[in-house]
């Protein structure tokens, strides 16, 4: 009979549902935003790690050298999340560069401290383009106080990359630069500048840049 055949098989196990299987949760990536103002406050971050580099290559601490190299390089990375463009490129390319620079200091095949040098030169100018790029897009937003404060550091960094270059100052770069400061300040103050100043400013300072640009492309005599 069917009802005894049936009672004859032996019982199964009644299968559980499957569970679905537990997957690795990644921490979700949360953009940071960080106020225009707060980058100014930053300017001088990269030239202090680029010492404090050069400092401990003559000590031959090149464990310390390739560290401090990296966090002048973070600076960078900073600034890159708000470039655009042809800045936007020569940021990035200079990060890469002190990224393998560290990495050779640590394998030991840099042997003097030129090839520092000429990385955190090529480092300023870029920030340089990039700060300058920034103030002459705030200028079409008419956002004096931000024209101001990316003029000054756009006239730091051509001063900082001049340095490391090696390369003597000329009078007129001096003065675009003592200039261009002075405006900054009269932008960031909200007092005694008037738009033809501007304008003149921010094609000066865009001019000393290009011909830093070339300079650093053409190695000293």
């Amino acid at each position: 009979m069917v009802a005894a055949a049936w009672a004859a098989e032996p019982s199964k196990p009644v299968a559980e549902p499957a569970q679905p299987k537990a997957e690795a949760t990644k921490p979700a990536t949360v953009p940071v935003y960080v106020e225009e103002d707060i980058f100014y406050f930053f300017v001088d971050e990269p030239e202090h790690h680029f010492n404090l580099a050069r400092e401990n290559f003559l000590k031959k601490d090149f464990k310390a050298t390739a560290h401090e190299i990296r966090k002048g390089a973070t600076f960078l990375r900073l600034e890159l999340a708000r470039a655009t463009g042809k800045t936007e490129n020569n940021l990035r390319a200079s990060i890469q560069e002190l990224d393998k620079l560290a990495v050779d200091v640590e394998k030991g095949t840099v042997t003097s401290t030129k090839q520092l040098e000429q990385g955190f030169a090529r480092a300023h100018h870029a920030l340089a383009q990039h700060h300058y790029a920034k103030a002459s897009d705030f200028w079409t937003k008419k956002e004096a106080k931000k024209v101001g404060q990316e003029l000054k550091a756009a006239a730091y960094n051509i001063k900082q990359s001049l340095a490391w270059d090696g390369r003597e100052v000329e009078a007129g770069t001096k003065v675009v630069l003592k200039d261009a400061k002075s405006l900054a300040g009269k932008l960031i103050e909200g007092l005694g500048w008037v738009p033809e100043e501007v304008g003149k400013g921010l094609d000066a300072t865009g001019k000393e840049i290009d011909k830093l640009g070339k300079m650093l492309e053409t190695p000293k005599k």
